[in-house]
């Protein structure tokens, strides 16, 4: 997970955006890298007071999930 600085040069319409270099906050058992380049999702989302929820891996043996599937009750 990492971090950028960023810094607001100018005021109003002429104001620019410079960022800094990116520093590591700290390495999390992210699945699949962070992103899921396939389905456009992230495993990872911020709010805006800085708070984040991440999507991580479990150890250990995961419990399995039994899905039924066209399951008509009576």
């Amino acid at each position: 997970m990492m971090a950028v600085p960023i810094v607001v040069k100018g005021i109003g319409l002429g104001a620019t955006l410079e960022s800094g270099p990116p520093v590591e906050l700290f390495q999390p058992p992210i699945f699949g890298g962070g992103l899921d380049v396939n389905k456009g999702g992230q495993q990872f989302d911020v709010s805006p007071d800085g708070h984040f929820l991440i999507n991580t891996v479990v150890e250990g043996a995961a419990t399995p999930i039994t899905l039924l599937q066209n399951w008509k009750p009576k």
